[in-house]
């Protein structure tokens, strides 16, 4: 259920982009706190929206300068505070040959790139719990930020085929920790583009 209740704002978006179908511009737009918002592309056969929709995550410049912080994210659940964002996006990548996408978790302080903070989040998690890092990197599947006791908490899920394994698991950052993660891919980091929209991002990997 974790999941489906976290593709609901996507869903809400998508409606809300069917109801405008007729209108002259396709995209929605969803201002949110520290310059960030929302940015819905339905896709459109004539007068009717055909698919899901694509939400980007943007910021708005004090100037009314758009820029594109990452092109598809994957539900509606951001957390900001000032001018951080933590997201979840779909990054795409070449396996076998072929284009696939997975959810990652990425932070941004603007005007600065985004940082791809997924893996040394799951080496936080598998340290905290005392699992190996690389099938923790293998068994992950999903993580899910929400804005709770002061900080930031992670909801994991994994691939579970283990009995010692969880299905889900949380990791409760402060902001600081936040701030050591980003520093740390900062640091170890190296300049990406993701393979599908070409959007430039630090990645890390461990």
């Amino acid at each position: 259920m974790l999941l489906f209740d976290y593709l609901q704002g996507r869903v809400a978006l998508a409606l809300l982009c069917l109801g405008l179908a007729g209108c002259k511009s396709p995209q929605v737009t969803v201002h949110l706190s520290g310059g960030y918002q929302e940015v819905a592309h339905p896709k459109r056969f004539g007068r009717q929206v055909t698919e899901l929709t694509r939400v980007s995550l943007e910021h708005l410049g004090t100037d009314g300068k758009r820029t594109l912080i990452w092109p598809d994210l994957y539900g509606v659940n951001e957390i900001i505070k000032d001018n951080l964002a933590v997201f979840v996006g779909d990054k795409a990548a070449v396996e076998d040959g072929d284009k696939v996408t997975h959810p990652r978790l990425f932070a941004v302080q603007f005007p600065e790139l985004p940082l791809d903070i997924t893996d040394e989040v799951l080496w936080r998690w598998s340290k905290a719990n005392g699992k190996n890092i690389a099938k923790t990197l293998d068994k992950f599947s999903l993580v899910i930020p929400a804005e709770t006791n002061g900080g930031l908490e992670l909801q994991l899920e994994f691939y579970a085929d283990e009995k010692d394994w969880p299905n889900q698991s949380a990791l409760q950052l402060d902001w600081n920790q936040v701030a050591e993660i980003m520093h740390a891919v900062k640091a170890k980091g190296v300049p990406e583009k993701d393979v599908r929209w070409h959007t430039p991002y630090i990645g890390e990997q461990f």
